[in-house]
């Protein structure tokens, strides 16, 4: 069996269709929203989707070896480590709000000292409608059948999740992207945006602005089901910083996008898609290697 390549870094930002896959990337995420929009908007903040990625490598850890820890807030504390990303107040925070959107349940245990989760089928659901997406992006630039190989070994998937978590969690430039990408993932539904905006830009297009038509806050508030008033303010932080502005004032017109930003985006982008692409060959490995 042809094993799918586990690709690296400067393979993906040199290959000439990266920018088709982050544009099936940004598509794949707008898809997610309007399918399931008030738990895509919790989760779609830098900090928060680091803390799901812990939660669940913890719970499929677990579920493989029932000798490993399940979820729980000295389990994420212990796994995001060095990182930075969270206080022992934030996981608990994450914790309860992640019961309130039915992503995990308590865990049964008669120790009532404990607080032991599970990931609950919904969350898997969701994550499984993220995971694919990105390999058949990931495909985009190989051919690799990884979303076929997925489609058939359903089970790739737990695998795959911890390492490529561990993968995106020891990355400092992941963790802790540039001050121009933070101002987008700092806030709330502000990664989606960014990815909205950076897929219709396309390299040749400039050495400076980038301009990829027009760009209003109450399309993209339509588009991703958010407060009008919250996108135009995040516009409005990023224009000031010189990431974005138009053709006319009042944000008329055609947008342009400076190109240090969409080299810092596709910079940090890479991290993830070269995380999936080794943590499903290395699931598929293994896999094959256990039926042998």
């Amino acid at each position: 069996m042809e094993y799918p390549k586990a690709l690296g870094l400067r393979e993906i930002l040199a290959h000439p269709g990266f920018p088709d896959c982050l544009a099936s990337n940004a598509d794949t995420l707008l898809a997610l929203n309007r399918g399931h929009p008030n738990v895509v908007r919790y989760l779609a903040d830098g900090r928060r989707w680091m803390l799901t990625q812990a939660m669940l490598a913890l719970h499929f850890e677990h579920a493989r070896d029932a000798r490993r820890a399940p979820v729980s807030p000295g389990e994420m504390l212990r796994v995001l480590q060095g990182t930075r990303i969270a206080s022992r107040n934030t996981v608990l925070s994450f914790l309860q709000e992640a019961r309130k959107y039915d992503l995990i349940q308590p865990l049964g245990c008669e120790d009532r000292r404990r607080h032991d989760f599970h990931a609950t089928p919904r969350a898997l659901a969701l994550f499984r409608l993220w995971f694919d997406p990105h390999l058949k992006a990931l495909d985009l630039l190989d051919g690799g059948g990884r979303l076929a190989l997925s489609q058939q070994r359903p089970e790739a998937l737990g695998l795959a999740q911890p390492l490529l978590a561990a993968e995106m969690l020891r990355r400092p430039a992941w963790r802790t992207p540039s001050p121009a990408i933070a101002l987008f993932t700092r806030a709330v539904t502000g990664s989606n945006i960014l990815h909205e905006i950076a897929a219709r830009a396309r390299p040749g297009q400039g050495r400076d602005r980038i301009w990829i038509g027009p760009v209003t806050s109450t399309g993209i508030a339509a588009r991703q089901m958010i407060s009008q008033s919250h996108v135009s303010r995040l516009l409005s932080r990023a224009r000031a910083a010189g990431l974005i502005g138009w053709e006319r004032r009042g944000n008329r017109g055609d947008c342009w996008v400076s190109a240090g930003l969409l080299r810092e985006y596709r910079d940090w982008q890479a991290i993830k898609f070269r995380a999936i692409s080794v943590g499903f060959a290395w699931a598929i490995r293994g896999i094959v290697r256990a039926r042998a």
